[in-house]
């Protein structure tokens, strides 16, 4: 007696938009209204010498054309951006769908072009009291003695609640925007085989061709 048969697929992504921001927003706001972290993402830099580091950071801005990140300019991935422009970036997100797992991948690669700071400034503002804290107190990558960490952030802390310091933005933190030539949409439910697009930016126009999984 034959056991049960395992089902199995192709997945397809449908109505499938000429510009690919287009469909990356669409899936960023499903995230965003189930709720579930969309704006986590893998940056991966390299020096010139191409060694390659990556690292999660969260995407601040989605513009039409580009993704907005802010970090520390003193950071080890500043360097390398300031060495080597071109970068890639890796969205992940799985979720439940109908009683599937649905996996749904982006990637995108291309230059990294530091903003000036009154186009992005609001990004700092809006940040919780803990990260502006943390850009003050901690130079990222150094080595650090926790104690004297905690003894930095409650003195700043201090101030802040007595009205001393109001935590404007330090000079070291920068935003960078991702100016993207080539994203990938990988997507897949269930035990099927997931489908995957490709877009190539060649001279300001997006081509799409299809690419196995």
């Amino acid at each position: 007696m034959q056991g049960k048969t395992e089902e199995t697929g192709i997945f397809q992504i449908k109505n499938i938009p000429e510009n690919p921001f287009f469909l990356f927003t669409k899936w960023y706001h499903e995230r965003q209204v189930k709720n579930i972290g969309t704006n986590v993402l893998c940056l991966s830099t390299a020096t010139k010498d191409g060694k390659v580091s990556a690292r999660n950071v969260v995407l601040r801005r989605l513009d039409e054309d580009g993704f907005v990140i802010m970090t520390d300019n003193r950071s080890k991935k500043v360097s390398e951006m300031r060495e080597n422009p071109y970068a890639a970036m890796t969205f992940l997100w799985v979720q439940e769908v109908d009683g599937n797992v649905q996996v749904r991948q982006v990637r995108a690669e291309g230059t990294m072009k530091e903003l000036p700071i009154d186009n992005w400034v609001d990004i700092y503002d809006r940040e919780p009291l803990y990260c502006k804290i943390r850009a003050y107190v901690c130079h990222q990558g150094q080595n650090v003695e926790w104690h004297d960490l905690k003894a930095h952030h409650d003195e700043l802390y201090g101030l802040f609640v007595e009205g001393k310091h109001k935590l404007e933005r330090p000079d070291h933190v920068r935003s960078f925007k991702m100016d993207p030539t080539m994203i990938e949409f990988y997507e897949t439910e269930g035990d099927q085989i997931a489908d995957r697009l490709l877009y190539r930016k060649d001279e300001n126009e997006w081509k799409m061709t299809r690419i196995a999984a």
